[in-house]
Formats: C-alpha cells, structure tokens, sequence
C-alpha cells in the first residue's frame, strides 16, 4: 500500500510540475520529494490531505484521491475540468427537492 500511494503522489507532483507543485503548495522541492520518496527513512511520511488538495486542483487528474478510492475498492467517475460548475446547479436543486420532501413527511417542523 505504502509504494502504492507513493507513486500515486509522484504522478500528482510530476502532472502539476516540480515548480509550480512547490509555489501552489508552499513546500520546498526537498520536502515534496520526501512525499514520495520510498526510501526507509521517509517511508512514514505522506503529503497532507490538504496539499493534495491545492495540488489536484491544478492537476489534470486527481491522482492522490483515485489511488486512495482503489485501495478501498470505490469506484471514482472523472468528468474533467470544468464539468462540477454545470453539475453543481443541478445538485443544489436535488437537495432542495429532497429537503422540502423530507420537510414535508415531517410535518413541516
């Protein structure tokens, strides 16, 4: 699992590019490549969920994320970039829907 997710934390890094993971993230070269170094002494060491965050937001691919939903056996749908922002109006109404139905079975409370 541990190389696993190294890999999968490489290809993130490598999809952003050294430089500009380093100026998103706001970690040096040294410490991204500690990430995913799978040297003894660094083998205990994983990005931040955070700064996989930043980067897979500039990624072409969220690597880190699909590596972590395989391992568990979940299967993740990529649309692309841009795709949420037209989704995103669509889901709002689901909710709304669905909370006005449930405020309805409960009695309007």
């Amino acid at each position: 699992m541990s190389s696993y997710l190294k890999k999968h934390t490489e290809a993130l890094v490598k999809d952003v590019g050294i430089e500009a993971a380093c100026e998103i993230s706001g970690k040096s070269k040294a410490t991204l490549g500690r990430y995913y170094s799978v040297h003894a002494e660094h083998q205990d060491r994983y990005m931040p969920i955070d700064t996989v965050a930043q980067l897979e937001a500039a990624a072409s691919f969220p690597h880190a994320t699909a590596a972590l939903a395989d391992l568990r056996g979940i299967t993740l749908s990529h649309e692309g970039r841009g795709e949420n922002t037209t989704r995103k109006g669509v889901i709002n109404q689901y909710v709304i829907t669905l909370l006005a139905a449930f405020r309805d079975v409960d009695g309007g409370v």
